[in-house]
């Protein structure tokens, strides 16, 4: 149980992380301002 919990939560991020490295390289204006809401937050 605890591992099929832990394979899900290591799949969620690495699909974050795919999130992440493709808004890295589209760029733009959003990404600028999300960066930004990212670094304001606590």
């Amino acid at each position: 149980m605890f591992y099929r919990v832990a394979i899900q939560r290591e799949r969620a991020l690495r699909a974050e992380r795919i999130e992440d490295v493709n808004a890295g390289f589209a760029g733009g204006r959003d990404v600028t301002a999300f960066v930004q809401s990212l670094r304001k937050s606590p």
